[in-house]
């Protein structure tokens, strides 16, 4: 993903990509060593005191206007700390969080929730007959639908939502500040998507289907039970029929 410079934030590690040398200023940077190619470090932006941006090159700082900065094109590159963190936070097939973040993220939703009486709502998703895929189509299949799936959701969902692989073929998407009516036309949307999708090799829609269970947590609520509740209604919603959308709500 290539920036503007003044896009960057600080302590960030960047590859320069190009440089408009159409501007003057910009052509004077070039003679103090900015280039493609270059890596910078931000060292220092204030866009409303000074309007100056420091940067590191070759260990040594240059200072120019704010003003210049949307005419250099940056990649940010990551910290081989970053890239191992990221590894560890997310499915690398699905691109999804992993169970151990969303178990993270779950605990200080709980702590807003106790704090501020914020609602919360969780959807769990489970690929119907899933194994029949693998069985029947080869393993590749099966991957290439738990990445279609998670595109899908992905599309779907709002920045603020929270999309897991939970496990094999299961997802856990955690809504922030949902109420249950709110999370069950989620979820339906979600569950039409997968079922008029067309995926590959089976070449037509309705052939992949999920079923979801829905908990969701108004302010007066606890939230003790809350993923046994939703795997609950997950359960009942396969046994039911699959291809459908069940609810419950924690008890106080």
């Amino acid at each position: 993903m290539i920036i503007p410079m003044n896009e960057m934030y600080l302590g960030e590690t960047a590859e320069i990509m190009s440089l408009d040398e159409q501007i003057i200023g910009i052509r004077r940077l070039r003679d103090m060593g900015l280039r493609e190619g270059k890596l910078i470090d931000l060292l220092h932006y204030d866009p409303l005191a000074n309007r100056k941006i420091i940067i590191g090159v070759d260990n040594a700082r240059i200072a120019f206007d704010a003003e210049l900065a949307g005419h250099i094109k940056v990649r940010p590159l990551k910290s081989y700390y970053e890239v191992v963190e990221a590894q560890a936070n997310y499915d690398r097939l699905t691109g999804c969080l992993n169970r151990h973040s969303i178990e993270c993220i779950l605990t200080r939703e709980y702590e807003k929730f106790l704090s501020n009486k914020i609602p919360l709502s969780i959807l769990l998703a489970d690929i119907d007959y899933f194994k029949r895929i693998n069985d029947t189509y080869g393993h590749g299949a099966g991957d290439g639908v738990l990445k279609n799936i998670s595109a899908l959701f992905k599309q779907l969902l709002r920045r603020s939502d929270c999309l897991c692989r939970w496990g094999g073929e299961e997802f856990l998407i955690l809504l922030r500040g949902t109420l249950m009516n709110e999370a069950l036309q989620i979820a339906e949307r979600l569950r039409e998507s997968v079922e008029s999708h067309i995926f590959q090799p089976f070449k037509g829609s309705g052939f992949v289907t999920v079923s979801m269970g829905v908990c969701g947590l108004p302010p007066d609520r606890r939230i003790e039970h809350l993923l046994e509740m939703a795997d609950t209604a997950l359960y009942e919603a396969k046994k039911s029929g699959r291809n459908r959308v069940n609810s419950c709500e924690v008890a106080i």
